[in-house]
């Protein structure tokens, strides 16, 4: 189950409802390895999901991570969580790809069709691209709620995940523009790529 080169790692799984026999299953499988299962039953709200289960641990840094995300290698979390220790950043962010190795989330710029969009995306990962902004970690304004890392203080200083206004999309973006006012800017890294079966497990309503 453990994909990821890191000590000291606690694994919150949060089942919103599952019905299928299978998935089930697996789920309690991996209770057998470890992880715990948080089940929250009840219509689809992505902010008041994760909320909850930030209550339920006491991590120092908080991973929040998609059900369609898959690993390339296991050194992802340590290439975040060294970013995320900064004392001038808040959400950190993976670079994301389709499974066809094109870019899914190189970031988030914000006023794309009025709201905000993923950064270079469908772009090859071998192609250089604008000013090979793709393959360069560096501030961004938002990351993608995938597969973000910040540290707990900083996420409960900027209230979490907007329950009410933002229940299902943008709420991840929300964060991170709260936390940029708090002066923790948010930081893409793409040494940490990760696969992005985007909402495969939901359809469009999911997160991005």
């Amino acid at each position: 189950m453990k994909q990821v080169d890191y000590p000291a790692v606690e694994i919150l799984i949060v089942d919103n409802g599952t019905d299928d026999t299978e998935a089930l299953e697996y789920l309690h499988s991996l209770e057998g390895q470890g992880a715990r299962i948080l089940h929250i039953p009840g219509p689809f709200n992505y902010s008041a999901l994760n909320n909850a289960a930030v209550r339920q641990t006491r991590t120092e840094y908080l991973c929040f991570l998609n059900n369609d995300v898959e690993m390339m290698d296991s050194a992802w979390l340590r290439s975040m969580i060294a970013q995320a220790m900064r004392a001038d950043i808040g959400a950190v962010g993976a670079r994301l790809l389709y499974p066809d190795h094109t870019i899914q989330h190189a970031g988030v710029v914000t006023g794309i069709g009025g709201g905000a969009g993923h950064a270079h995306r469908f772009q090859a990962l071998e192609a250089e691209g604008y000013f090979n902004r793709a393959n360069l970690p560096q501030r961004t304004n938002a990351v993608t709620g995938a597969c973000m890392i910040l540290a707990r203080h900083k996420f409960l200083a900027a209230g979490g995940f907007d329950e009410v206004n933002f229940p299902v999309a943008f709420n991840d973006v929300d964060l991170c523009l709260k936390l940029n006012e708090r002066g923790w800017q948010s930081f893409y890294e793409p040494r940490a790529t990760l696969i992005h079966h985007e909402s495969k497990s939901r359809g469009t309503i999911g997160q991005g």
